[in-house]
């Protein structure tokens, strides 16, 4: 078999993308082996990966069913990785939040890299509801602060509206034992995003933004008044 036919994609950490990974070790882990119907057996094979553009290393794990039969092929079931390849990648303007929003928020990301979602839906609302409360003030419950955020101008119906959905699903989990699939976990962190992006990155970029305006403002040189303009041009002419 071709090295190139054991080259996988996956994401990698340190890329904060996917990329192809050389297999640098493999084998067959001991005692793994278990029999299925018939003669068909299953088995766990280790494979170590480095990616091939930042060299960072990732173990596999994957679950190999045999099907037993004459000129049969064993095929992958599951795979299983460590440290767990990333659920989604922090957005570029992350590093622009307060330490006390990345406390919070760096767990959540570590727990969706585990696919521990009851926690991260958990921890989503706690991130939501502090911001809120930094924002508008403790004014009551949940929809309450929300209703204000939006009254004074912070939010618009729309983003309201999806904030109380992110809400109510972090309070099911808290309170109801929900656990939101993949793909639910995906919106709830499309909604967390947005609106750290808005309430939070947007009103700092804003600043900056001003600040730069106001000193290219003092570099720009002067309008002449137009009675000084037409003497100088008539003396010109002389």
């Amino acid at each position: 078999m071709d090295i190139s036919d054991l080259i996988r994609r996956f994401m990698c950490r340190k890329c904060q993308r996917e990329t192809s990974h050389w297999p640098i070790l493999r084998g067959e882990v001991p005692r793994s082996k278990k029999s299925l119907q018939g003669a068909s057996y299953s088995f766990q094979k280790a494979q170590v990966f480095q990616c091939r553009e930042c060299d960072s290393i990732t173990f596999r794990i994957d679950s190999m069913i045999y099907p037993g039969y004459e000129m049969g092929h064993s095929h992958i079931e599951g795979s299983q990785y460590y440290p767990p390849l990333p659920f989604r990648f922090k957005p570029e303007w992350y590093q622009e939040l307060p330490e006390s929003y990345q406390h919070i928020l760096d767990e959540v990301y570590q727990a969706l890299d585990s696919s521990r979602f009851f926690l991260a839906s958990i921890g989503t609302r706690t991130a939501l509801d502090q911001l809120v409360v930094e924002k508008i003030g403790d004014v009551g419950t949940f929809k309450d602060k929300v209703e204000r955020l939006c009254s004074t101008g912070f939010i618009d119906t729309e983003e309201k509206d999806m904030l109380l959905i992110g809400l109510d699903t972090g309070s099911a989990s808290a309170h109801r034992g929900y656990k939101p699939d993949h793909e639910q976990m995906k919106i709830i962190m499309n909604i967390l995003e947005a609106i750290f992006q808005k309430l939070l990155v947007a009103p700092l970029r804003k600043e900056e933004l001003m600040a730069e305006a106001k000193a290219l403002r003092g570099a720009i040189p002067k309008r002449q008044r137009s009675s000084q303009r037409h003497r100088t041009e008539g003396g010109d002419t002389l």
